[in-house]
């Protein structure tokens, strides 16, 4: 695939959002850049399968994501990502074991790639990367444990208050469908919630 500077913008934002997490020295981050690609998918296209190996980490450049699963012929929704979000199935690009997940696009989005073996790789080659790696499976470990906490501990409306406060552009921009899903509540609930 031949680098454009659009391609280049948006993998230098997305190195400027891991220099923010944890300081890289020019070297890392030229080693980082090479291993990052860039790829536009439509509206709808599942850029990761559930029942097969995650072998990348995903970043949203542009455009609007969503993680889910399938239980009772149903879909319920665990992430929604938009701008700079991190998104992979962590379970999958841990263990190697099939994905329980999927991922797909919800906007026409640009999506950049990182395989794991090249980021172990550059773990063991740059010890800034390594410590940035650990970063940010703490954020994400984080982002996980208080998405539980919410919906054990707080209530549907609660839940929905907690994100209009700390997301309210998603629920100009994600249908209300996976965002009741997200919430863990129906739609008619939801419906009602917002009045």
């Amino acid at each position: 695939m031949e680098t454009t500077s659009s391609d280049s913008t948006d993998i230098g934002r997305a190195l400027d959002f891991f220099a923010s997490v944890s300081p890289l020295s020019a070297a890392a981050r030229d080693a980082l850049s090479h291993c990052m690609a860039l790829d536009s998918f439509p509206r709808k296209h599942c850029f990761q399968l559930a029942k097969r190996p995650a072998t990348h980490l995903f970043i949203v450049a542009k455009g609007l994501v969503r993680s889910f699963y399938q239980h009772n012929n149903r879909e319920i929704t665990l992430l929604l990502g938009m701008e700079s979000c991190i998104v992979c199935a962590m379970d999958s690009l841990l263990s190697g074991s099939p994905s329980y997940y999927s991922i797909e696009t919800l906007e026409d989005s640009d999506i950049i790639s990182i395989s794991y073996a090249d980021l172990e790789r550059l773990y063991s080659e740059f010890h800034e990367i390594e410590r940035l790696g650990r970063l940010m499976i703490s954020q994400y470990y984080l982002e996980q444990d208080q998405s539980l906490r919410s919906q054990r501990f707080l209530s549907a409306r609660e839940r929905y208050q907690e994100l209009m406060q700390k997301q309210p552009e998603l629920l100009q921009r994600v249908p209300l469908q996976f965002v009741a899903s997200y919430l863990g509540m129906s739609a008619e609930t939801l419906s009602r919630i917002r009045g």
